[in-house]
C-alpha cells in the first residue's frame, strides 16, 4: 500500500507518464522506497479505478504515444490523510540484517566479505547522500524551499543512518579480524544464537 502513498506524493508534484515518473523515483525517492516498474503500472491502473488518478493518452508525431498521470482531489485528500495519519508499526524487511541472524552458518572469511561488501555500499550510499547535499542543500537556488527543505532534511538523515550502519559495519569487521579462528562468544553450541 505505500507505494500508493509514494505514487500519489510523486503525482503531487505535477501530471507525468510511467517514464516521468520512474525517472523522479530514480532520482529523489529510491532511497526510501523502490518499486519494479511492473509494479508501479499495475498501482496505477488501480488507482486511476479506485478515482485517486486520471490519466490521457498524448499522440506525438514520430514517437510511440505516451500517458500522462495526473492526481484527483480524491487522490489529494487520500494523500494528505495518509500524511498525517498515525504510523503503523514499521516491520522492516532487510536481507542483510536476516542474511547476519543466520551468519554463524558461514566462516568467518565468508562473514568477512560479506561485512566488507556491506560497507562498500554503504560508503557509496553516504557519498551519494553527500553529493546530493551539495547539489540540493541551498534553499535559496530553489523554486520551490518549502518542498526541498524536508527532502534535505530526509537526504540528511538517511546519510546519518548510512554512517551509523557503516561505523557498526567497520565494528563487526574489526572484532571479526582480531579472532578469525576463535568461535563468536555467547552462540549455543548448535549454532543458535537465541
Amino acid at each position: 500500500m505505500a507505494l500508493r502513498y509514494a505514487l500519489l506524493g510523486v503525482l503531487s508534484t505535477r501530471e507525468m507518464s510511467g517514464y516521468d515518473i520512474k525517472r523522479y523515483f530514480d532520482r529523489a525517492v529510491h532511497f526510501v522506497w523502490n518499486a519494479s516498474d511492473s509494479q508501479t503500472y499495475r498501482e496505477l491502473r488501480g488507482m486511476e479505478r479506485d478515482g485517486l488518478i486520471t490519466s490521457r493518452l498524448v499522440h506525438q508525431e514520430a514517437k510511440p504515444n505516451k500517458r500522462l498521470y495526473r492526481m484527483t482531489d480524491a487522490g489529494r485528500a487520500e494523500l494528505d490523510a495518509w500524511l498525517i495519519s498515525p504510523l503503523e508499526t514499521p516491520y522492516r524487511k532487510d536481507p542483510f540484517l536476516l542474511r547476519l541472524f543466520f551468519m554463524a552458518r558461514v566462516s568467518p572469511v565468508a562473514a568477512q566479505q560479506i561485512l566488507e561488501a556491506r560497507h562498500e555500499e554503504l560508503r557509496a550510499l553516504i557519498a551519494v547522500g553527500e553529493e546530493r547535499l551539495e547539489t540540493y542543500g541551498d534553499l535559496s537556488k530553489s523554486s520551490r524551499p518549502e518542498r526541498l527543505w524536508w527532502q534535505v532534511r530526509l537526504i540528511n538523515g538517511m546519510r546519518r543512518m548510512h554512517m551509523a550502519e557503516d561505523e557498526w559495519i567497520c565494528e563487526l569487521l574489526s572484532e571479526l579480524r582480531s579472532s578469525p579462528e576463535e568461535p563468536i562468544d555467547g552462540l549455543l553450541e548448535d549454532g543458535a544464537a537465541i
